[in-house]
């Protein structure tokens, strides 16, 4: 994605907004009213280049993103500004014209939630319900969603960066040297990686601390954290991709010749799309081509969905249009007998402990459930083991932040689920709910859990009761345990 600069600064025709570094005063012209009474209809689908989607949106296409399986294709467009939905087909589901620039979407894994980064930074539904509008005296020229679409990252043109909920909630609020004008975030939301016009890659955790930076040579455009969080790509205006490990060591620099306007990492950082010049160019982990796809134009944003089969390229000058190309290379996921395929859907969370579940499913029911972030205060305090057995039952407690159990029912509404031996090496894995009762706060003011689990220590995860569960189990308290240094009583 470009970085802004002052020919992006108008919104409309005799309305200009000092959006590049300058405080946007909240005024609102007639000029922009008609301007967002105006829509541009998408061409018919085009065969063209070996792609499968070829559509033009009527203006520069600046910003592509997708959900994970490529059903729902966002796309933003500079001039007169506005998002547009597509279907995997190219077929225009709806759009909604800001009258303004649209500088980053962003599609949850999910595709339930679509982020727009523009005169305000918005939250829409699949169907093109807008959920939520956070306002700011400051144009948002970045934004980026978690795989479930929960958390929700904004860089803003007063050079700050936020982290929110759906909710509206604010999480944590930095400041930069300069506007961060692209983001990303990993799938549970826990890593953030920055592209800004200070030249440098930032990555930032989900408390918002600051893990490391990075010098290029110039302003980073954009910037792509794997799904996993395990590596980063950045392409900057100094003609240069960068890629690099969680760690923020340099893996490996690719000299593009042109400025690298848009960048995507696949799961696992097996594919790395890149788009710059009037292509889009697909490399593997080592750094090395192993595809291109030709542009009608300038290509200047690029998305590829996690398993690498999709790459979808925006294009500026020339025939601004949206591409979406099939990666004949990538692996096709294998479906069972049923139909469905082999990988269900998954929550993601609790990067940093391989204690910590970082995705599972609930047994029996294959529910995906809401689990609590790292960011939200989630660790592994013990596991007691109730025999010198390492396969014997154990008891484990966790801590987390009062306010996600607060926004989760409170005390009783929260539970511990336990990876199942046979099941913590599964992608995902399968995770039973466990007896669990709130016992405490640890010296911190986190709250404690305990949960009773009726198989050797694995993995564990917090999560709300599901109704379900709530329903048909009516266990009791356990027993209780010696406490903790420090550990104040439950009131």
């Amino acid at each position: 994605m470009p970085s802004p600069n002052r020919d992006d600064c108008r919104c409309s025709s005799g309305a200009v907004h000092r959006m590049c570094g300058g405080r946007y005063m909240k005024q609102i012209l007639i000029v922009l009213a008609f301007a967002l009474l105006i829509t541009v209809p998408a061409a018919a689908i085009e065969d063209r280049n070996g792609s499968l989607v070829n559509v033009g949106l009527g203006g520069r296409v600046v910003t592509t993103s997708f959900n994970d399986d490529a059903t729902v294709i966002a796309a933003g467009t500079q001039g007169k500004g506005g998002v547009s939905i597509l279907s995997e087909n190219g077929s225009l589901l709806w759009e909604y014209p800001t009258g303004c620039p649209v500088y980053q979407v962003a599609v949850s894994g999910d595709g339930q939630s679509i982020a727009v980064a523009s005169d305000k930074l918005r939250i829409f539904g699949r169907n093109g319900d807008l959920l939520q509008q956070f306002e700011s005296d400051y144009f948002a020229f970045s934004t980026a969603l978690s795989a479930d679409g929960e958390y929700i990252a904004g860089g803003y043109d007063d050079s700050t960066l936020s982290l929110m909920t759906a909710g509206g909630q604010r999480r944590w609020t930095r400041s930069l040297e300069d506007d961060a004008v692209s983001l990303s975030l990993s799938s549970d939301g826990s890593l953030l990686a920055v592209g800004s016009k200070d030249e440098k890659v930032h990555l930032y955790n989900g408390q918002g601390t600051l893990l490391w930076s990075y010098e290029t040579g110039n302003t980073v455009c954009s910037v792509s954290i794997s799904p996993e969080g395990d590596y980063v790509a950045a392409g900057s205006y100094d003609k240069v991709l960068y890629f690099f490990d969680r760690n923020g060591t340099l893996l490996w620099r690719h000299v593009a010749g042109s400025r690298v306007l848009g960048v995507d990492v696949s799961a696992e950082g097996e594919y790395v799309a890149a788009a710059y010049g009037k292509q889009v160019v697909l490399l593997n982990a080592q750094g090395e081509v192993t595809g291109e796809f030709p542009a009608s134009g300038i290509a200047e944003s690029v998305a590829i969905t996690p398993d690498g089969r999709y790459v979808a390229a925006g294009i500026g000058g020339g025939s601004p249009r949206v591409l979406v190309f099939e990666h004949i290379g990538a692996p096709v996921a294998e479906e069972s007998d049923d139909g469905t395929a082999e990988n269900p859907a998954v929550a993601m969370g609790n990067e940093g402990s391989s204690d910590l579940l970082k995705a599972f499913v609930l047994e029996p029911t294959g529910e995906v459930p809401e689990i609590a972030h790292i960011f939200n205060g989630v660790s592994v305090i013990s596991v007691l083991l109730e025999t010198p057995d390492p396969s014997s039952p154990a008891s484990v407690r966790m801590s987390v932040d009062g306010a996600w159990v607060e926004d989760h029912g409170g005390a009783d509404n929260v539970t511990i689920v336990a990876a199942t031996p046979e099941g913590v090496h599964q992608v995902p894995a399968h995770a039973e709910i466990v007896e669990t009762r709130f016992i405490g706060y640890d010296p911190e003011g986190r709250m404690v859990f305990e949960g009773h689990l009726p198989f050797g220590p694995t993995a564990y995860g917090v999560i709300a009761v599901p109704e379900w569960y709530r329903a048909e189990n009516s266990a009791g308290p356990l027993p209780a345990l010696p406490r903790l240094p420090g550990l104040a009583g439950a009131t």
